[in-house]
């Protein structure tokens, strides 16, 4: 992010936005009294009951621990989350073979990953992902394609990377060049806010994929 305190990112305009948002979606397809697990959970809790993975202790973290190691008996999951997650991870097939192992069979994986997003490491950020990559990635640990798609729109795509470009022109080691570019920031995005619900009507369209910020795949493991 541009040059700025923290706490001053809650007042500006957030142009990330998910027109076609997910995981509601898929928590409809667990059956009653599903165990669900989410991967790399950032302090999130979709579900009271829903056990939440992360390698900080934040405020709902239940276990601390390696996404590529889990410490859950095999097939003992009906859904597993990993939203935000396989951008940050050195071996993201290994966290695709753990989440196939400690699924039921017939239980559900939904992967959300960045297409065309920009470099945000937590710790670390090493890759970007087609539609047809995450579907393969996913089939290739013997999962069953449900759904795909974009859920981060084409909009969101354009109007991040020119706020972002904007800060990018102005930053400079100086105090008065950092400040210039979170001011370039704020305006962009002030500016730009309402034109992000655009993504309403162009997120629909068959392309839309192809230029989409974020990207999913829910996928269910296959009997036997």
């Amino acid at each position: 992010m541009p040059f700025g305190p923290q706490g001053l990112y809650r007042a500006i305009p957030r142009l990330v936005w998910q027109s076609a948002p997910q995981v509601e979606r898929v928590l409809a397809l667990a059956p009653p009294g599903a165990r669900i697990v989410d991967l790399g959970a950032g302090g999130r809790q979709i579900t009271p009951d829903t056990v939440c993975v992360d390698f900080l202790r934040l405020a709902s973290t239940d276990v601390i621990g390696d996404v590529t190691r889990l410490p859950f008996r095999d097939a003992s999951a009906d859904l597993v989350y990993a939203t935000g997650l396989l951008e940050h991870v050195v071996d993201e097939r290994a966290v695709l073979a753990e989440m196939a192992r400690i699924l039921k069979p017939g239980g559900i994986a939904h992967v959300e990953v960045p297409f065309l997003e920009q470099y945000h490491d937590d710790p670390i950020d090493v890759r970007r992902m087609t539609v047809p990559g995450l579907a393969l990635a996913l089939e290739a640990q013997g999962f069953e394609v449900v759904a795909k798609g974009p859920h981060i729109g084409p909009t969101v795509t354009l109007l991040n990377t020119w706020a972002r470009w904007w800060a990018f022109v102005f930053d400079g080691p100086s105090l008065p060049a950092r400040a210039a570019s979170m001011g370039a920031f704020v305006l962009c995005s002030v500016v730009a806010w309402p034109f992000k619900f655009l993504d309403v009507f162009l997120i629909r369209k068959r392309q839309a994929h192809t230029l989409a910020m974020g990207v999913y795949c829910t996928a269910r493991k296959k009997s036997g």
